[in-house]
């Protein structure tokens, strides 16, 4: 005598078993993931980390003279981060970025915490810290005047869809007590990369020009969000970036 199972029993099975293959397949992409990075922790190791080529580039010193917070960094001590450097990566290396230069700074691995280098450019393609992704652009991958080759946060929207920050802090002398000194602002700029091509994002009406299907949606997010705006214009830009790539999923459906 056959053994019937119910279906809805049936079906409870089936999800049952996606999901657990599901979880398995994220489990075994994290253990990969630890298992890399450990490996290349070991090896660092091995070879001394004091010898390792990213530590190749030159000597860096702060040269402008600031008061109290006031900085040039995009933060303002050595964080822990991951740099891409020559085709490999390097974990756990304290980072330090100077955003009016666009110079990644890192404290070399086995010296004195108080001497820094600057990472060669044009051999770093990606760096992580804080949280957030930067990669490097190369000026010819468009023809907009204002994309320079240079360090960008990336924040990866689907394929083929990219939002990027360049940071940067413009600095002006000032005096104080008849002393000289340099005082920096931020100034960043944004850029859209959407069906192959990169526009510059830095209003509300380069965007809708983008996007001109999603006026109404761009229109009331900025009404929505007006205290995030003023208070972080970079979050405001990401979050408003997200929001209009939903949207785009929705209608396209």
């Amino acid at each position: 005598m056959k053994t019937i199972i119910p279906l809805k029993n049936h079906k409870k099975n089936h999800i049952c078993i996606i999901i657990f293959g599901f979880l398995l397949s994220i489990s075994n992409l994290y253990s990969q993931n630890n298992k890399e990075e450990s490996f290349y922790n070991w090896f660092d190791n091995s070879v001394g980390k004091e010898n390792l080529s990213i530590n190749n580039g030159p000597a860096y010193k702060d040269t402008y003279v600031t008061i109290g917070d006031n900085n040039m960094y995009y933060v303002n001590k050595f964080m822990k981060g991951n740099v891409t450097y020559d085709g490999q990566i390097y974990y756990d290396i304290n980072i330090k970025y100077n955003i009016n230069s666009d110079q990644l700074i890192i404290n070399p691995i086995g010296d004195s915490k108080y001497s820094s280098i600057a990472v060669i450019q044009d051999k770093t393609s990606a760096f992580y810290v804080n949280g957030k992704n930067f990669v490097k652009l190369n000026k010819e991958v468009s023809t907009l005047p204002q994309l320079t080759t240079g360090y960008y946060e990336l924040t990866a929207l689907r394929e083929g869809f990219n939002f990027y920050i360049k940071h940067f802090k413009k600095m002006e002398s000032k005096t104080q007590d008849y002393k000289a000194y340099s005082y920096f602002t931020e100034d960043n700029s944004y850029f859209i990369f959407y069906n192959k091509t990169f526009y510059t994002s830095n209003s509300k009406s380069e965007i809708i020009k983008i996007f001109p299907d999603q006026k109404k949606q761009i229109n009331d997010f900025y009404a929505m969000n007006r205290e995030i705006r003023k208070s972080d214009n970079d979050q405001f830009m990401i979050n408003l970036l997200k929001f209009i790539n939903t949207s785009l999923l929705i209608t396209e459906k």
